[in-house]
């Protein structure tokens, strides 16, 4: 294929892209994250960090659909909801010029399929922080499904993957004040989605976070430790 004309296919796509996306926002068919969601992601914890951070934060979850899935799957699992992993390739990668490569997973991604109690079927797309009506999500992305796995088998994958142990969190908040820093710095950069002006979802949830674990005094404790270890001056 001519660069002409995968940039023209490219264009294409975003044109449809953005017509659909205002729809779907004005209609309700595409909504971010809610607090009763939110709220459940706070219970997920992977390294001593809750899910309502990490899969708050664009820099975090640009490339990782497939842990990040994972993660959003885990605040269902124990619900009446029937909740699948999808692993499809969708036009919003595979027609990028950025992303096309000769490998043939290059345009692979992982999405997160619940269907409610109710009979909605939704679509959990961390790279972008929204969740779909299913039907308009394949419109926009006509995903090419290759695998799916079902609420029993991810269960059984978190059972058996060693780094999903059960976490205690009075221990594992001691790597907070390594990986909190890093975090915050990508607020201040332009690209990072959840921290713009009028949203602040992110901020929030750090600051709960804090809160939670008492930071501050976490943070001395640990320097203190160094010190004590001669690690730091």
């Amino acid at each position: 294929m001519t660069t002409t004309v995968q940039n023209l296919k490219w264009n294409l796509y975003c044109d449809k892209r953005e017509l659909l996306y205002s729809w779907g926002l004005k209609t309700g068919l595409i909504k971010p994250y809610d607090d009763e969601l939110i709220e459940k992601l706070r219970k997920v914890y992977y390294g001593g960090i809750p899910a309502s951070i990490t899969l708050l934060s664009n820099s975090f979850t640009q490339g990782k659909s497939y842990d990040c899935a994972l993660l959003m799957a885990r605040a269902f699992l124990e619900s009446d909801d029937d909740v699948k992993l999808v692993y499809a390739t969708i036009d919003g990668i595979k027609l990028n010029p950025k992303h096309i490569s000769s490998d043939s997973s290059y345009a692979d991604h992982c999405v997160v399929e619940r269907t409610t109690k109710d009979g909605k079927s939704l679509i959990y797309d961390t790279s972008v922080g929204l969740v779909f009506d299913k039907r308009l999500y394949w419109l926009m992305e006509h995903p090419k499904v290759r695998k799916v796995n079902n609420k029993e088998s991810i269960k059984k994958y978190i059972e058996d993957d060693e780094d999903f142990h059960p976490e205690d969190i009075e221990r594992d908040k001691y790597i907070a004040p390594l990986f909190l820093p890093n975090i915050e710095m990508t607020l201040q950069r332009p690209n990072e989605f959840y921290s713009q002006e009028g949203v602040g979802l992110l901020q929030r949830e750090i600051e709960y976070y804090k809160n939670l674990i008492g930071y501050d005094d976490l943070v001395k404790e640990v320097d203190e430790d160094m010190r004590r270890l001669g690690l730091r001056r």
